[in-house]
């Protein structure tokens, strides 16, 4: 499979970039245990995703692009994982915990494939932006990796009042790029963010999924035969015709 060279690659944040470290539920409990709260890790593990599934991550409404509406949001979906595990009336400063927890370079690993891909991508005269479902302090994260300079275009949910898949932010997102949507890629980890939202206004979306087993399983699954799927950035690059010293870990 291949693709025609893009004039931008868009790319998702969290699972694509970076993940959560030691793992998302990690980060909650190292919170948690400071401030007293036993929790057992897989219990945690069960409530986040529940709620993740019950709040709607994937919204479709807009909403105020302001730092506290951003706060506010993430404390909402917070407080429905934690009374999951029978905490309730939490007090303000365990949720400004979490979040402060979550905007410490401690708290991410950026995937090794990441800059070599960038790096290539950028030399190979395609312009990069960034389209993410994120809180307020996205952008300050990548400054701090060193990753915000390499982006034409920083585009945060929390920032621009709507979250993927809505069409609003994958057009915000093109305005602020100047570039048609049929000269754009999105890459993304989410099937139901990332290709349903792209697709919505005309990007061409590529899967990253980096636990990859079956990328053939999982378009079958789909009902989505030509979707593009790969498990790391190097396999962008090859889906682009661009040379990279590294070989690919999986098929896509």
């Amino acid at each position: 499979m291949s693709l025609p060279r893009p004039e931008v690659v868009f790319l998702d944040l969290g699972d694509t970039l970076m993940r959560a470290h030691p793992s998302w539920a990690g980060v909650y409990h190292a919170v948690l245990s400071e401030h007293g709260i036993d929790v057992h890790h897989d219990d945690l593990a069960a409530a986040l995703k529940k709620a993740t599934i019950e709040t709607g991550v994937f919204g479709e409404a807009q909403f105020e692009a302001s730092p506290e509406t951003s706060y506010q949001r993430i404390k909402q979906f917070d407080a429905r994982a934690l009374a999951e595990l029978g905490h309730h009336d939490l007090p303000d400063t365990f949720f400004r915990a979490i979040e402060t927890a979550f905007m410490q370079r401690s708290a991410w690993f950026v995937f090794p494939d990441v800059m070599p891909a960038i790096n290539l991508l950028r030399a190979a005269g395609v312009r990069l932006g960034v389209i993410s479902n994120w809180t307020w302090g996205a952008p300050e994260l990548l400054h701090d990796f060193d990753l915000a300079r390499h982006f034409e275009g920083l585009v945060i949910s929390s920032r621009v009042g709507y979250q993927k898949p809505h069409p609003g932010i994958f057009r915000h997102a093109l305005d602020e790029l100047h570039v048609d949507a049929q000269r754009a890629i999105h890459v993304g980890d989410s099937y139901s963010a990332d290709v349903t939202g792209a697709r919505r206004v005309g990007i061409t979306p590529v899967l990253i999924d980096r636990h990859l087993s079956d990328a053939a399983r999982i378009r079958e699954e789909r009902g989505d035969p030509g979707l593009p799927i790969i498990s790391e950035l190097y396999e962008l690059l090859d889906l682009l015709g661009i040379a990279h010293p590294a070989e690919s870990t999986a098929a896509g």
